[in-house]
């Protein structure tokens, strides 16, 4: 996941903006993904609290996918085109440190290409 002080972070706040996670809910996954503890700042039932809301917030989405896809709310191809799409942004978070990726141009495009999938796989 990109850092806060990385030229990515822009391109993830706006993803995270979109979603249905907050900002430090986020920050719990990415930290409990990598193995990492709680926040020292964060008392235990605080962070195991803030965890099983994450839980089940991803769950929530999973099964909400599924019935969007099954009930013919989304396109036929939008779980494969956003796995596909998640993809490309992991390689992006990845290489941080390459310029060329990460101009201001380049983000904006990324961030019109992912609205424009989103809004197109949605039947709604």
């Amino acid at each position: 996941m990109a850092g806060s002080d990385s030229k990515s972070s822009k391109l993830l706040t706006e993803i995270i903006a979109n979603s249905l996670f907050t900002p430090r809910q986020v920050s719990i996954i990415s930290k409990r993904l990598q193995g990492g503890g709680r926040p020292p700042n964060m008392t235990s039932g605080a962070y195991y609290r803030q965890v099983k809301q994450c839980r089940d917030k991803a769950i929530a989405v999973l099964y909400s996918a599924i019935l969007l896809q099954s009930s013919g709310a989304l396109q036929p191809e939008a779980l494969s085109a956003m796995a596909r799409l998640a993809d490309q942004l992991s390689v992006i978070f990845a290489s941080e440190g390459s310029s060329d990726v990460f101009d201001q141009a380049r983000m904006d495009d990324v961030m019109s290409v992912m609205d424009t999938l989103v809004k197109r796989v949605c039947k709604l």
